[in-house]
């Protein structure tokens, strides 16, 4: 088990691990013709505005040029192997799981009693599009909060104001979490603002953090993915 551990948490076989997601996204975004997209994806992407038509040539270009590096990076420290993607799939299920039915009790059943309500745009898009905008957000949020954010934060705590690692991760934890639930809120399918979805989706952050420092970047993507598909499905059969 400590190898899966150690290699499941790993960036280049996070990448990896993901890679499908991003492609369904980008491509979903492409099929539906639509301007709407996730908030974190704008983020992510506006610096390539700079080459104009070209830039999202230039992006695509980029990610290749990651799954080659990753592909090189596990192949010479480990023997590459798609058996530990399987089980890295069930911790992520089985995390969205703890995040959709645990959290989502304790917020929404014990501190806040109040009916279950869906987190998105109560079904302004069709199913199809809520689905890519899911993966899209576990994708793009991720990358953005928990991986440059949070990791940019502690570095910038630890490093430069040389404080304790253990009030770096906590101060870093709660900021991002903070501009994690913040964001959901901004943008033309921006959630109306009520108190009790805010702590939800700050606590999600913050579990989505620690998910992301102790299981690394693809389990976070991944639960973070799953749980919005989850949530999406429950809310159309409503």
């Amino acid at each position: 088990m400590k190898p899966y551990f150690h290699r499941s948490r790993g960036l280049a076989n996070s990448f990896l691990f993901i890679l499908p997601l991003l492609i369904f996204y980008e491509i979903g975004i492409v099929i539906q013709g639509s301007n709407i997209k996730n908030t974190a994806d704008v983020i992510i992407k506006t610096p390539f505005m700079v080459f104009g038509k070209n830039s999202s040539l230039i992006f695509n270009l980029l990610i290749i040029i990651f799954v080659i590096v990753s592909l090189f990076f596990i192949e010479k420290k480990y023997k590459l192997s798609i058996l530990v993607f399987a089980p890295m799939f069930i911790e992520s299920v089985l995390y969205a799981l703890l995040l959709g039915y645990v959290l989502g009790f304790i917020v929404y059943q014990i501190l806040f009693p109040s009916p279950l309500v869906h987190l998105f745009s109560m079904n302004m898009v069709p199913l199809w599009t809520e689905i890519v905008l899911s993966v899209g957000a576990g994708v793009y949020e991720e990358i953005v909060f928990r991986f440059l954010l949070l990791t940019l934060f502690y570095f910038t705590c630890t490093v430069l104001f040389k404080i304790n690692k253990p009030f770096s991760i906590i101060t870093s934890i709660l900021f991002t979490s903070l501009l994690f639930a913040s964001i959901h809120y901004i943008g033309i399918l921006g959630d109306h603002f009520t108190y009790t979805s805010f702590i939800f989706r700050f606590s999600a952050g913050v579990v989505l953090s620690i998910i992301f420092m102790l299981r690394g970047l693809g389990i976070a993507v991944y639960t973070h993915a799953i749980y919005n598909i989850l949530l999406v499905l429950r809310s159309f059969q409503v």
